[in-house]
């Protein structure tokens, strides 16, 4: 009994790493560009952690932080090296606002509406990219597998 016990604790956190690890990444989509790769802030720890601590992107353009119900976010750039556009995303995926984000800044930057979705990307990828508030943001969660070989990193040329 205890043997099959200790088999099904270990294909539960098996099972259960494996899924919260299958879209570590995002490919975001507007009408003025496409496959923009991001780094996804789903759970609790990944939310709390953010863009903390990089001096450098590689291999990805950002992070896009994912709200399972629409509510007021507060970002803040305390531990953060890079200047961010901070792109605020409501229930309908418009965007809201985008607000700049000083490095290692203490001030907090909010939502002006709820939001369901939060984009950060380095500071001037919204203007080289043209989001504007208003636009329509879409996104796809990948596997890093899955957009591997895609090569298409907007912000980073």
């Amino acid at each position: 009994m205890r043997i099959l016990k200790f088999k099904f604790l270990l294909i539960f956190f098996i099972f259960n790493f494996s899924s919260s690890k299958a879209s570590d990444f995002a490919l975001v989509s507007s009408n003025n560009f496409k496959d923009l790769i991001v780094k996804t802030a789903i759970d609790l720890d990944s939310k709390k952690k953010g863009l903390m601590g990089l001096k450098k992107l590689k291999n990805y353009n950002g992070i896009l932080f994912i709200y399972d119900n629409p509510k007021k976010v507060n970002i803040w750039m305390h531990n953060t090296f890079i200047p961010l556009d901070i792109i605020f995303v409501d229930k309908n995926k418009i965007i809201t606002s985008i607000k700049r984000g000083v490095p290692l800044s203490k001030k907090i930057l909010s939502s002006n509406d709820m939001s369901i979705a939060v984009l950060e990307l380095p500071s001037g990828c919204a203007q080289k990219l043209k989001i504007m508030k208003g636009d329509t943001l879409s996104w796809s969660l990948k596997k890093l597998s899955q957009i591997k070989n895609n090569g298409y990193f907007h912000c980073l040329n």
